[in-house]
């Protein structure tokens, strides 16, 4: 395969359940250490379901806006932008600050992100229109175009894949993706109304599984066109857009984003040495998530580790995408494979497979990411080492 240009990941940046910052959301996803608490700032009494995931109140800071508050998502891309503007620049010596950048947003939540023409009329000196959106916290960091991606849970990850296009067709030089939703009534009682929440929270690959738990999060990602010795690279991405039923994956269309991603990346099956699942804890999408990764690897599958991240996050929403991208460019980084959590009573017919839960022979060097959204939104997203 001959994919076209990778890109590099130059710096991350992150509020999740798990803490402030990338070493909270690691040991999160090891430990399980996260608070769920129940919702007060909406009735959820006939929802079946009471608790989420919240970014902690000492992770967030005292001038946080609490849950419920129009500005708290404002906030929370603010924070998780400019860490990974920084880790960014301190990376590259602050050559960053001149490259044309672009910013794409991954989320659920339409009205919650300003417009693209709110983002001119601040980075002009100007006063957007009172109902364009909300007022950053900072000037912004931009000056390309701005991006907003809704394609559900997959947001985040198709907002990578958007990043990395831009990138690739010049239209800028820098990309900042930031995935980010907070836990707002009109998803919680619609996650609801599917059925699709689960009072037990996230339990991905056992015989419990029964639905979901959703989350906060901020989760960002730098993207350059080139730098020396990146935190990791973005190969390859590739999506689809299939479903029977609006809340259930189709094993089809997720093998059919995984194989658009290792075309796109130049990356042969037997590459792959790890996946971050989508793996939410239905129990339709983990069999058609698990059934298509079995269709493009095949007797390599086993080989390699399958891990959720919504073990241990919750259901971050349409920052799903970009928070287990982060997680998959630290694994890579780190050289470590977490595992799955709760595995306890793990489902037999997934026996032969290591869920995270067997230590790989080597190092993972190339990963693959996969998130699927309501409505058929399949993405699926190729990393490698930046070594």
């Amino acid at each position: 395969m001959n994919g076209r240009a990778a890109v590099a990941v130059t710096g991350l940046g992150v509020l999740s359940p798990g803490g402030a910052g990338v070493d909270a959301l690691w040991r999160a996803c090891g430990s399980g250490d996260v608070a769920f608490r129940t919702v007060g700032h909406f009735d959820v009494s006939r929802t079946g379901a009471r608790l989420a995931g919240f970014v902690p109140d000492e992770a967030a800071g005292p001038g946080a806006p609490p849950p419920g508050d129009p500005a708290r998502l404002p906030y929370l891309v603010h924070r998780a932008t400019r860490e990974a503007l920084a880790d960014a620049e301190a990376r590259t010596g602050g050559a960053g600050r001149r490259a044309r950048t672009a910013l794409v947003l991954g989320s659920t939540d339409s009205g919650g992100c300003p417009s693209a023409a709110a983002w001119r009329a601040w980075r002009d000196g100007r006063s957007p229109d009172p109902g364009a959106g909300w007022s950053p916290y900072a000037p912004p960091a931009w000056d390309g175009p701005v991006i907003q991606v809704g394609n559900a849970s997959a947001a985040g990850a198709a907002a990578l894949g958007v990043g990395a296009d831009l990138l690739r067709g010049g239209v800028a030089d820098r990309v900042l993706v930031c995935g980010v939703d907070t836990v707002t009534e009109t998803a919680f009682q619609g996650l609801a109304s599917l059925r699709t929440l689960s009072p037990g929270g996230c339990r991905p690959f056992t015989t419990r599984r029964s639905g979901i738990r959703i989350s906060e999060c901020a989760a960002a990602l730098v993207l350059e066109r080139t730098a020396d010795a990146p935190l990791a690279r973005l190969r390859g991405w590739g999506s689809s857009n299939e479903a029977s039923q609006a809340a259930r994956p189709d094993f089809e269309g997720v093998a059919k984003a995984v194989r658009r991603a290792l075309e796109d990346a130049g990356a042969r099956p037997t590459e792959l040495d790890y996946v971050n699942a989508h793996a939410a804890g239905t129990r339709h999408g983990d069999v058609a998530e698990l059934r298509a990764l079995e269709e493009v690897l095949g007797g390599h599958l086993p080989r390699i580790p399958v891990v959720s991240s919504k073990a241990a996050l919750g259901h971050c929403q349409g920052a799903a995408g970009t928070v287990e991208a982060i997680v998959t460019v630290l694994t890579l980084m780190r050289g470590e494979v977490l595992p799955t959590l709760g595995l306890a009573d793990r489902d037999p017919r997934w026996d032969h497979l290591n869920l995270g839960d067997k230590r790989p022979d080597r190092p993972p060097r190339t990963a693959l990411t996969i998130s699927c959204g309501l409505g058929g939104s399949n993405v699926a997203v190729v990393f490698s080492r930046g070594d």
